[in-house]
């Protein structure tokens, strides 16, 4: 039973990551696909949890009045 929950947990902990072409062009972010263009770096990788966290941190920035 605890060597089911062992591999479970790095299951849990081993998300999966994807590059800033495979976000842009995926279902999910296809009416963000600009923003995302602009926000994340070419040659990283990201998982799901950090794209959004980026998205959200950059809506929720403020705004600079001239």
């Amino acid at each position: 039973m605890t060597g089911n929950s062992r591999k479970n947990d790095g299951a849990k902990s081993a998300a999966a990551r994807y590059t800033k072409k495979q976000l842009i062009c995926s279902e999910k972010y296809c009416n963000q696909s600009d923003l995302l263009c602009a926000l994340l770096e070419n040659g990283k990788t990201y998982t799901l949890t950090e794209t959004d966290e980026i998205m959200n941190r950059f809506k929720k920035g403020k705004v600079n009045v001239c």
